[in-house]
């Protein structure tokens, strides 16, 4: 086997593997969207337990009783508006409201790929970007779900570093083209 025909093989299994994403992508979005409805039912179901809690002189108002549902309430929120958080956090890392196109890198780092310039190439670079964008998304959902999950007492109070690196690597990578491009300019200028 020659190594075009191997490279034509990974080419087009990536590539294959890159086309099954935007329908994954929608199933994630939407189940997101679901998640966070029961999240908000679930957080409004523990205000009235810390409610009940707090009329019987059991509670405090400062306690974990209030504080859990209310970060469940924040999360719910923003599974809800998946694309209005993402969006937030993206202006505030590269001061635009849209990730840029797996297909845009070879603009925004032309001297880091220019190795990577034949067509086979160019065809593998972009279909592994769009893979590590969707891993991104994951990664930022996964993020808000452990920042959830810090807010009960236990094994995970210690998650909301964890979370919230997730969430930052998650939109890194979302942009991941952006990223490289910056990084090109770091390293070159």
């Amino acid at each position: 086997m020659e190594t075009g025909e191997a490279l034509n093989g990974l080419a087009g299994l990536v590539g294959r593997f890159a086309d099954l994403i935007p329908p994954f992508q929608a199933m994630i979005v939407a189940a997101c969207l679901l998640l966070g409805i029961i999240m908000a039912i679930n957080s409004i179901r523990g205000f009235a337990r810390a409610s009940e809690t707090n009329a019987a002189g059991q509670g405090s108002l400062a306690g974990a009783s209030v504080w859990q549902p209310t970060v469940t309430l924040i999360i719910a929120v923003l599974l809800v508006s998946l694309s209005s958080a993402i969006s937030a956090f993206l202006v505030s890392l590269f001061q635009q409201e849209e990730t840029v196109a797996a297909s845009e890198i070879f603009a925004y780092a032309p001297e880091m790929l220019q190795p990577l310039d034949h067509e086979q190439s160019r065809t593998v670079v972009i279909a592994l970007l769009r893979i590590v964008q969707f891993i991104g998304l994951i990664g930022f959902i996964r993020g808000l779900f452990l920042m959830n999950k810090s807010a009960y007492r236990g094994p995970y109070s210690g998650l909301f570093g964890q979370g919230f690196t997730h969430v930052i690597g998650g939109v890194l990578a979302m942009n991941i083209v952006q990223f490289l491009g910056m990084i090109e300019t770091l390293v070159i200028e």
